[in-house]
């Protein structure tokens, strides 16, 4: 790596410069957050284990899909941007 010239320092940006953090995303292209898209499936997921649970009666079932959509709803809440 080369040496820097002796009159030059290095030079970190503010954090009034940067602005302010954003959440986890995909991406500009997307649009999308990570909360969201992983919170989404898992209310869908829950939805039909509970769905399954209540054909069947089995409490396996009712717990896990009562767990998977509170998980979604958590995550699908805090969300930022969609």
């Amino acid at each position: 790596m080369p040496r820097r010239p002796p009159g030059s320092r290095e030079v970190r940006p503010s954090r009034e410069a940067m602005g302010e953090r954003r959440g986890p995303s995909f991406g500009p292209k997307l649009n999308i957050s990570v909360p969201i898209s992983f919170g989404l499936p898992l209310i869908v997921v829950g939805a039909v284990l509970l769905a399954a649970g209540l054909a069947t009666d089995g409490i396996l079932f009712l717990a896990l899909g009562a767990v998977f959509l509170i998980a979604g709803v958590a995550l699908f809440a805090s969300g930022k941007r969609l």
